[in-house]
């Protein structure tokens, strides 16, 4: 079967859009297991990155709405940003549902930002054979910082964190100080979590259960026996400003963007300038160099500028789909599509969800049409093709390797003759340069 022409083109604005499309359908919780009250499940694994910051806040959010009863974070991190590790202790610090740290499952890691994050939690858990600690902070490099001014500041808010939660505040300020590491056992006899190495979830909620701790609600009794365990999935948007937020691929995005980006314009090699172009931004996103909804914006506005280089130059090709990848890339990054966001109701925003795809979709098929026509005309066979062959009448006696005019087709051209040509003669069209057909007298038959 034979694929329609530019179909190749428009795939990445389809995918975009079906990918837009789904992020707005597809529900985030997935339900696991049991039945009564609710437990929001939340995974920390990996870089804690920007990503992560932002995954954790929307699924506090979406607890809230659903009423849940406990937020369980799931740790196993070998630690990540300072910036995004303090987003998530406020999230945790503003949320009036009970938010356990667990690390988990048996033999993980919780280390540098993990520990904060477990230390700044309700409550605090972890399973058989797993680790925290190791809290000093490290530059670029991997080098510890000395800083007395930065010390001083993480081992005041570990200190201050473990006050509030009633935690062992001397432990949790040698995490700092002295890069401890504990296991689960010693965590528990030292007083760092609330309860015995504990493995699994379902354990995990009947030995809170019952438990009071105190929240922004003021003094809560979990109630977690029988609770419904829910995961809660990132959005398409957290997904992608995950995939380029680790710190390796963000390094390679943004290296490999400014060489390509060099190069192209060097070269004039246009798809290397705007791949890199693109590649550079991402990485500069995923780096946290700039605020997520600058870096949104920039992608926004090199779309902009490539859909008007297009608009100013024939057909719909590289120029064209890029913009088109750029915005909506931008577009992923910067929307929050969420009813907190916008202070209005989860009807208004199902319907105002709706109302988006119903308009992207006739969008979209309309560009593709439009797209199709222009290229199929562009792939059209040229008309100068189309009349070599053909015969003319000479208007003018026309010397060997001479100029005059000729009629084709009711219209006057500029001819050169191979031959001489008398006035009235049919003439064959066998060329063209520039303005001027190449002719030379008809054979007769």
């Amino acid at each position: 079967m034979n694929e329609l022409p530019g179909l190749r083109n428009l795939s990445p604005l389809l995918i975009f859009s079906v990918l837009l499309v789904l992020n707005f359908l597809t529900p985030y919780p997935m339900m696991l297991s049991g039945h009564g009250s609710i437990a929001y499940v939340l995974r920390i694994e990996g870089t804690i990155t920007p990503a992560t910051a932002i995954y954790v806040e929307e699924g506090i959010k979406a607890a809230i709405d659903a009423r849940a009863s406990a937020i369980v974070l799931l740790l196993n991190t070998p630690g990540g940003l300072l910036d995004s590790t303090i987003k998530i202790l406020d999230s945790i610090e503003l949320s009036p549902i009970p938010v356990i740290a667990y690390v988990y499952p048996r033999g993980a890691r919780a280390w540098s930002a993990g520990t904060y994050i477990l230390i700044g939690s309700h409550l605090a858990a972890m399973a058989p054979y797993t680790i925290i600690g190791s809290c000093q902070p490290v530059d670029f490099t991997g080098q510890l910082i000395n800083d007395t001014k930065i010390i001083n500041a993480l081992m005041t808010l570990m200190e201050q964190k473990a006050k509030e939660r009633g935690r062992n505040v001397d432990v949790a300020i040698r995490f700092v100080t002295e890069n401890l590491n504990l296991g689960a056992d010693k965590a528990y006899e030292l007083g760092v979590v609330d309860v015995p190495p504990v493995d699994g979830l379902r354990e995990l909620l009947s030995m809170v259960h019952g438990m009071k701790v105190s929240t922004i609600a003021g003094l809560v009794t979990l109630e977690t026996s029988s609770a419904e365990l829910v995961e809660y999935s990132p959005s398409l948007r957290v997904a992608l400003l995950s995939a380029i937020s680790d710190p390796q691929i963000a390094y390679i995005l943004m290296t490999v963007g400014v060489l390509a980006l060099i190069f192209g314009l060097a070269s004039a090699i246009y798809p290397s300038a705007i791949i890199g172009a693109i590649m550079t931004i991402l990485g500069i996103i995923g780096l946290g160099a700039t605020p997520l909804n600058l870096g949104s914006l920039a992608l926004i506005a090199l779309g902009l500028i490539l859909l008007l280089i297009e608009a100013l130059t024939p057909g719909f090709g590289l120029f064209g789909v890029s913009g088109i990848i750029s915005i909506v890339l931008g577009g992923l990054l910067m929307i929050t599509l969420e009813p907190a966001k916008w202070a209005v109701s989860p009807e208004w925003m199902t319907s105002f969800m709706w109302t988006i795809v119903a308009t992207i979709t006739p969008i979209t098929v309309f560009a593709a049409f439009v797209a199709y026509k222009v290229i199929k005309v562009r792939r059209r066979k040229p008309s100068i093709g189309a009349i070599v062959g053909e015969i003319a009448e000479a208007l003018d006696d026309i010397e060997e390797g001479g100029i005059g005019f000729v009629r084709f087709h009711g219209e006057l051209w500029m001819a050169k003759a191979t031959r001489k040509v008398s006035k009235g003669s049919m003439v064959r069209i066998i060329g063209k340069e520039g303005p001027r057909l190449i002719v030379e007298p008809q054979e007769q038959k």
